[in-house]
């Protein structure tokens, strides 16, 4: 049996999957949704959690806000290609883990610690498993890492954590993972995300003069793109005077659309923008006619809830988890029917009274999510991982939890 603790726990975060850019002299997140989820993660570790020490790992020096909390232990390794690859075989980690006495690992993109020692206790977060569902969707070296690792590397977790329901099917239909290893742990939506932030200048700034139709995501093959811009001309086709807004930093295999001949003639009518301020963002969702969402799969869904946390009517696609996160507070459609979803649209364009429901059940069904609940479950399993009763390690330090 293992013994209590009797002191705060000291955890690692490999931040890696964490990307960043300057724009403007503004450090901000350079990736999706797993970006999203480090850095909320990590903030919101900080203000749950007064206890634990967490020690925040990556190649390079990390520029945003996290890394200046005072909370935070930054351990930045040089980086260079040798270094890298050393990385893949755990190598620094484990040395790191030696040399900071760490409790545990966290490894928050996909997975990782394959080559651990097994004394060194680790959990990972798995983002989804499309690497192996719809390879064709992703590039061949993360084909072939998932190919090689993830099996490895999930198995010897202490601990899997997914978003979804749906993942852990995923995983227990491969024989990934052991049932009792893994956890879902939904993700949060931003507190700054709400309706009603309309700025005076916002439409001509991004020269909106009709109505639009919203989506946001990274743009590559497997958010389905396409079949907004089939969707928007059986809109335009049938009367109805809207614009398309796509929202999202370009991501692999990404070409747009509108070089495609077919699709020319929309180019009056359509906006794809890379690069929007979080406060624009919010903006934007706040003042789409419906926010549309027909992603062929995705392990949570991030900006259907992000959406309807402005007030947004949502048309989703009714794959993977995405049903699961939206429930019925969205309405959905084939991800391979461009009909079903100008039919889903024109419905929500036209009848006010299931405009104002269906805004008024996202609004509900956001709430629900919070960073904050991500967090104090995270923490919850680093405790369960060592072995900790959480209230013995608070009260031993006079902190009420």
């Amino acid at each position: 049996m293992t013994a209590p603790f009797t002191r705060p726990l000291k955890i690692g975060i490999i931040t890696d999957g964490l990307m960043e850019r300057t724009v403007e002299g503004e450090v901000r997140i350079a990736n999706g949704g797993v970006g999203v989820y480090i850095y909320q993660l990590i903030k919101h570790l900080f203000e749950a959690d007064p206890i634990n020490e967490y020690f925040l790992i990556r190649f390079g020096i990390g520029l945003l806000d996290i890394y200046k909390h005072q909370r935070a232990r930054n351990v930045f390794l040089r980086p260079s290609k040798i270094r890298r690859v050393l990385g893949m075989t755990d190598l620094p980690y484990a040395l790191l883990a030696d040399k900071y006495d760490l409790d545990l690992l966290h490894y928050p993109n996909q997975f990782g610690g394959a080559f651990l020692p097994r004394r060194i206790k680790r959990v990972a977060t798995l983002h989804d498993l499309t690497p192996l569902i719809l390879p064709q969707f992703h590039p061949r070296m993360r084909v072939l890492g998932f190919r090689l690792l993830a099996r490895a590397s999930l198995r010897r977790c202490d601990r899997v954590i997914v978003y979804s329901a749906n993942t852990r099917r995923d995983l227990l239909s491969r024989g990934m993972a052991e049932p009792d290893t893994i956890v879902n742990i939904p993700l949060g939506v931003n507190s700054g995300l709400k309706p009603g932030l309309f700025s005076e200048d916002f439409l001509a700034r991004y020269q909106l003069a009709r109505p639009f139709i919203l989506t946001v995501g990274v743009l590559e093959p497997r958010k389905n793109h396409i079949i907004l811009f089939e969707m928007l001309r059986c809109l335009r086709q049938r009367g109805m005077d809207v614009d398309l807004v796509v929202i999202g930093r370009e991501g692999w295999h990404w070409s747009t659309p509108l070089s495609r001949p077919e699709y020319q003639p929309l180019a009056p009518w359509v906006r794809i923008l890379a690069d929007v301020p979080e406060r624009d963002l919010a903006e934007f969702y706040g003042r789409a006619a419906v926010f549309v969402y027909p992603s062929l799969y995705e392990g949570f869904g991030l900006p259907i809830l992000e959406a309807m946390a402005c007030g947004a009517p949502v048309v989703s696609s009714s794959s993977s988890s995405l049903p699961e996160v939206a429930g019925d507070a969205a309405l959905y459609a084939d991800p391979h029917d461009a009909q079903a979803f100008a039919r889903q649209v024109m419905r929500l364009l036209s009848e006010g009274q299931l405009r104002e429901r269906m805004a008024e059940a996202g609004l509900r069904r956001a709430r629900r999510f919070t960073w904050r609940r991500t967090a104090e479950e995270t923490i919850a399993v680093y405790h369960r991982v060592c072995s900790v009763d959480p209230m013995d390690v608070f009260s031993r330090n006079g902190t009420v939890h």
